[in-house]
């Protein structure tokens, strides 16, 4: 009977915890959609893209947002390490997003945020 005791108030612990946590996650993620969307949404009119670029794009976005507030909250603004996974979370942006457009359409992209292509 202990037993089984235990084991119900582990598992109603369980279940407070998850929601609770669900709950923080599911603010953040409706932060960073929105965002992502925004910008697949302005991007997508100017290179004139289809609905899958601009899912995939939406996607690249998404990633992109919550890596950079996972970033914001573990480090520091300014210091060594902030630089360089920033710079990893831009190249990883660009590298989704040249599979997601055409050639055309991430020419114009480099273009409308002032971007160079490294070869």
């Amino acid at each position: 009977m202990k037993k089984l005791f235990t084991l119900c108030l582990f598992v109603f612990g369980l279940l407070l915890t998850t929601q609770t946590v669900n709950a923080q996650q599911q603010k953040f993620s409706t932060e960073v959609n929105q965002k992502a969307y925004q910008k697949a949404v302005e991007y997508g009119r100017h290179l004139k893209a289809d609905q899958d670029t601009q899912e995939a794009m939406y996607t690249a976005f998404q990633e992109y947002y919550d890596k950079t507030n996972t970033l914001n909250n573990t480090h520091k603004v300014g210091t060594s390490d902030y630089t360089e996974l920033q710079t990893q979370i831009n190249k990883r942006l660009l590298s989704l997003l040249e599979n997601a457009l055409n050639e055309e359409q991430f020419g114009r992209y480099l273009e409308l945020t002032d971007q160079i292509k490294e070869e």
